[in-house]
């Protein structure tokens, strides 16, 4: 980026990134959008004042990577994982088709004692949600187009990591105060790829590992942190859904590159030959002096603002 100043010339080294896009067989790179995104980002950043404008293109890079999204099961059923199994805390309905996502629902809205595991249980409720429009098996991203055709419904995921054996934030619904809060477990068969969502019965339960309490917790579904009380949990959402759902990552103790914190980023510094700072101070006259007194205090700030002046330039 360069501009003149004063007939100087000005360049720095301005980065930029457009948002990642999907490409697949049925949609191919969209090269109007990548423009649109950098000259927006462009146009941003001249618009703050900075009077730059684009010389020359020294470095691009595109950055390709595989994508699969996450959705539901492709018509298997999927066993919860033992150590879940044995926390009670869960209620995996043993479909055969692509419908996991509604049977795991509708156990969640009409809980029974017995066969809480056969899809006949729930059969008789299946045409209380209103699925028009929504393709089976269900992806993680239309939730929230379920979410508004049940506007008394809302849906919180997670997904659970068979190699970390961690849970994280899939979708965290932002509707909340609905009549109906539902909070279903996505699984994964790494060998088929097939998934599976699993009603959470017991959140409390379910990540009764993260305190030493044995009593009963209050989890909140965007952190996964278990609470005390329900107050405590109250008192905490207003200030955890002003952020996104997070996942905490530890560095790894046998990388220095990566358990060391370290200022790598040089090529995003500033090359500049020097870095000056001026400190003005003001001068005020006392209110009520004589007229000889104010002319000698206007004397001296003359003088001192002549030094000053010469002094910065």
């Amino acid at each position: 980026m360069v501009r003149e100043v004063d007939g100087n010339i000005s360049r720095v080294m301005a980065y930029f990134m457009t948002e990642p896009l999907t490409v697949n067989e049925g949609q191919d790179v969209d090269l109007e959008a990548i423009v649109a995104s950098l000259n927006a980002q462009l146009d941003n950043w001249n618009g703050r004042g900075s009077g730059f404008v684009m010389e020359r293109i020294t470095r691009f890079v595109i950055s390709i990577a595989k994508y699969r999204p996450l959705h539901g099961s492709n018509s298997s059923f999927i066993p919860t994982p033992t150590f879940i199994e044995k926390k009670k805390c869960t209620v995996n309905v043993k479909n055969d088709d692509e419908l996991c996502f509604v049977w795991a629902l509708l156990s969640a809205l009409y809980p029974v004692k017995n066969n809480r595991n056969n899809t006949c249980t729930y059969f008789k409720y299946r045409y209380v949600l209103n699925l028009e429009g929504l393709k089976f098996p269900l992806q993680v991203k239309d939730i929230p187009k379920f979410e508004r055709q049940n506007p008394n419904i809302a849906v919180n995921v997670l997904y659970w990591d068979e190699q970390s054996s961690g849970f994280t934030v899939e979708y965290c619904s932002p509707e909340r105060g609905r009549e109906k809060e539902v909070n279903l477990l996505l699984l994964e068969d790494d060998i088929s790829s097939k998934r599976h969502y699993v009603w959470i019965s017991d959140m409390s339960r379910l990540v009764a590992g993260r305190t030493k309490s044995t009593n009963k917790t209050y989890v909140c579904n965007s952190c996964l942190h278990p609470f005390s009380s329900q107050h405590v949990l109250d008192n905490h959402i207003p200030f955890c859904t002003q952020h996104a759902p997070q996942q905490v990552v530890y560095p790894n103790p046998q990388d220095e590159n990566d358990c060391v914190l370290k200022f790598r980023s040089r090529n995003k510094q500033h090359r500049i030959p020097f870095y000056l700072v001026c400190d003005f101070e003001s001068f005020l006259a006392p209110v009520g002096e004589d007229e000889e007194e104010a002319g000698r205090t206007r004397s001296s700030l003359t003088s001192t603002r002549s030094v000053a002046s010469a002094a910065t330039e």
